[in-house]
């Protein structure tokens, strides 16, 4: 029945997209992304938010698009990684230590909750970007990343989703959908790789909490 729940939310969410004019858009082919990401504006994406070729076309990742007419105006990635035995703090200096190759150190500490909490297979969105001229849509933002929560919860089981977004802009945690607000959560060693900041909030969404919500709201009102 939650699978069902969360079909009807992504329809009221595409009803509100088509009556602005706007598609969304799955890609999972590495070819085709570069033009797609150029179209948005975006020049390049984050080390920290990068996907591979492979994780593209195993289906452990996709990038998804908002489309006016046959323009990309924004677009965000979605990734499941299994820690199995390994806890996030372990994870994500492996991570940090294989996009900045040469800075083994380069991730200082991960803060203790996220350590506790953050466990099992977990989905990370990243790359997230609106074309300049479409920008200032609250709530078409909104939608859009409640939809690629919704979207990569058919296609892959989880026990976390989450997000890093800078300190600033914590009020869009509600407007994404995350319950979970980790501020400060990792700590970078001199220099600070660019776009990134000690201040920044990791925001979670765990399955219990996502389960509930999309079993108990009215459509497309997450």
């Amino acid at each position: 029945m939650e699978r069902d729940s969360i079909f009807t939310h992504m329809q009221a969410i595409e009803g509100r997209f088509n009556a602005e004019g706007l598609t969304l858009y799955v890609c999972t082919n590495p070819e085709e992304l570069p033009a797609l990401l150029a179209d948005v504006g975006k020049e390049r994406v984050h080390p920290m938010s990068e996907v591979s070729d492979e994780d593209l076309q195993s289906g452990r990742a996709f990038w998804l698009f908002l489309k006016r007419q046959d323009r990309c105006i924004t677009c965000i990635s979605a990734k499941s990684v299994d820690l199995g035995s390994k806890d996030f703090g372990n994870y994500f200096r492996g991570l940090a230590a294989s996009r900045y190759s040469g800075r083994d150190g380069v991730v200082e500490s991960v803060s203790q909750p996220l350590v506790d909490e953050m466990r099992g297979r977990l989905i990370y969105f990243g790359g997230i970007e609106v074309a300049p001229d479409e920008r200032g849509g609250i709530r078409r933002l909104g939608d859009f990343a409640q939809y690629v929560k919704l979207l990569a919860a058919t296609r892959w089981d989880f026990d976390w989703m989450y997000t890093i977004i800078a300190y600033k802009h914590r009020r869009l945690a509600d407007d994404y959908g995350f319950n979970g607000k980790y501020r400060n959560a990792i700590s970078w060693a001199d220099p600070v790789p660019e776009g990134l900041a000690n201040d920044q909030m990791i925001l979670g969404l765990n399955a219990v909490h996502f389960s509930h919500i999309v079993s108990s709201v009215e459509p497309g009102n997450l």
